[in-house]
């Protein structure tokens, strides 16, 4: 089993050094005239279409606006080929053998609710994402052509976008031309066109010819290139066994434009996971009318291997960071009510966002003040900053699911014990707990003490008799919060498993609801837990009063 875990994370590390890469932009090209033309040629076969739903039966002007998708489809797909979409320019001329267009579009729209292509690298159709049989999809029907708006991960982007996910930005972007009216006398004349790349988590209507129509929408496509499993999958072996190899990436990730006015749910994973999991539940809230308006979804990405104090200490640091780069003014509504969705481990982490531990939580690991101990000013102040802290007062409610609040037993496991010993963890991070190990022993719990590396390591902190967690359940939690445990299928209530966690560890007295689920410990993407999650945001949008008439 040990030789098969080796074996794979080999196989990983050797396929995965491109997650850690920039991409390269592609090169700035001109159009020829033969691509010209046949762009030229697209227009004047979209112009048809569009000319052709203003008038006529509703047969013929369904059949024309068919037409009309088709092209502009075709158009956008082969200019995009032709030539990035950061470098169109508005006040491009096309001109075709009867006629000749000018595209023109705002280089400084507001993107949430539009898109300028120069911010974007790439059009991809969603067409081309192919979604798992479990995956739920969402889309609308409509005018326009519904895209995905991506953005190459480059060291500028990453630099002006600093929450862009690793695996760059997909934006959920509904294409329409605008075509107006022909001229009168178009003789030598081009006809003037307006592209949009409309936002479609925002924009619901659009105005054809002073007709108010549904705007199309594919609310699937960019969340499924976002929470990438082929991407993302290879951060659960890395973060676990090679943790090094994915602390650059530790961080918040955004799937959206920011929204000041949207309240951000941020999704974290839990042991030897990845954010792929949240998939359908990200799904759910962007094809939900109420939820895509009052939520923007974010995740949490942080190696799995560090222990609880220390993962929660760099969530915690970027959900501050977050605010400061988003709302420096600390004025932003969507912000004050934000809530943490924890699966696992990640619950653990989402509850000491909120907690003011005071000295609970150093005292149960040691018996010594910080001041005393031996070591080194930066180790010193490492050990503070994941024992001794504030709690994030924008956090107003926590859903767990499947979390082992008082550990599991798997913990304790020798198989468990013998996985552990090929981490290897971040150099600076084995230089200063061996500096603390070797000068501190009777600083240290006893627990721990016996323990050595592995009390510092995830899997040691889960443990059902590691002291962090026994001083973590000493503690009230002081936002409102609620349970999802699984059941296997076996309905054994207090006596129940998810096969990972008990009963007796997910559940909370201090919980405002439970819901059981007949599941295995990895049950985030089913159906009942996703509803639970949306029932549980609409709950926090009506206690908030940003509940829709």
């Amino acid at each position: 089993m040990i030789r098969l875990l080796t074996a794979t994370a080999c196989v990983c590390l050797s396929s995965c050094g491109s997650l850690q890469e920039f991409q390269a932009l592609r090169p700035e090209t001109e159009l020829s005239n033969r691509e010209r033309l046949h762009l030229a040629a697209l227009l004047e076969e979209m112009a048809a279409g569009w000319d052709g739903m203003q008038r006529g039966r509703i047969t013929d002007r369904r059949k024309a606006q068919d037409r009309y998708d088709r092209a502009l489809a075709a158009f956008l797909h082969d200019w995009d080929e032709d030539q990035s979409p950061r470098y169109w320019q508005s006040g491009a001329v096309f001109a075709g053998r009867r006629q000749s267009f000018v595209i023109e579009f705002d280089g400084k729209a507001d993107p949430h609710r539009e898109v300028s292509p120069s911010q974007i690298d790439q059009i991809i159709f969603p067409s081309r994402v192919k979604p798992r049989g479990t995956d739920t999809l969402s889309a609308r029907p409509g005018v326009g052509i519904p895209v995905v708006g991506h953005i190459l991960r480059t060291k500028r982007s990453r630099r002006e976008q600093p929450f862009l996910p690793p695996n760059g930005g997909n934006l959920t972007l509904t294409a329409m031309m605008d075509l107006g009216k022909p001229a009168a006398d178009s003789a030598g004349a081009p006809r003037r066109c307006r592209l949009r790349l409309h936002n479609a988590l925002n924009v619901e209507t659009v105005k054809v010819n002073g007709d108010e129509r549904l705007l199309a929408a594919n609310f699937t496509a960019a969340k499924h290139l976002a929470l990438s499993k082929k991407s993302l999958r290879l951060f659960a072996w890395l973060g676990l066994l090679y943790p090094e190899r994915t602390l650059a990436d530790c961080q918040l990730y955004r799937m959206d434009v920011y929204d000041p006015r949207r309240i951000p749910v941020v999704f974290v994973h839990g042991l030897m996971s990845d954010p792929h999991i949240w998939l359908n539940a990200v799904n759910a809230i962007s094809s939900d009318p109420e939820l895509r308006a009052a939520y923007q979804p974010l995740y949490f990405l942080y190696p799995t291997a560090l222990g609880i104090p220390q993962s929660s200490a760099r969530l915690r640091d970027s959900l501050l960071a977050m605010r400061e780069h988003f709302d420096p003014d600390h004025d932003d509504p969507g912000l004050k009510r934000m809530v943490l969705v924890g699966h696992s481990m990640g619950g653990l982490l989402s509850r000491m966002q909120v907690i003011d531990p005071g000295d609970k939580l150093w005292n149960c690991v040691f018996s010594r003040p910080p001041e005393e101990l031996d070591v080194s000013d930066a180790l010193r102040g490492k050990l503070v900053h994941a024992l001794k802290f504030k709690p994030v007062h924008d956090v107003k409610r926590l859903v767990f699911i499947a979390t082992p609040h008082r550990g599991s037993d798997i913990a304790g496991k020798k198989i468990v014990r013998r996985l552990s010993s090929l981490i290897r963890l971040p150099v600076d991070t084995a230089l200063l707990m061996k500096q603390f190990v070797t000068g501190n022993l009777d600083a240290l719990s006893p627990q721990i003490r016996d323990w050595g590396f592995y009390g510092f390591l995830s899997l040691g902190t889960l443990s059902t008799r590691h002291p962090c967690l026994e001083g973590l359940n000493g503690m009230p939690i002081p936002v409102k919060h609620y349970s999802i445990i699984g059941d296997r299928g076996k309905n054994n209530g207090v006596l129940g498993s998810d096969g990972a966690v008990p009963y007796v560890s997910a559940h909370l007295d201090s919980a405002a609801s439970e819901k059981i689920v007949p599941y295995w410990h990895g049950c985030v993407e089913r159906p009942e837990v996703v509803q639970e999650i949306m029932r549980i945001l609409k709950q926090h949008l009506r206690e908030s009063g940003r509940a829709s008439r």
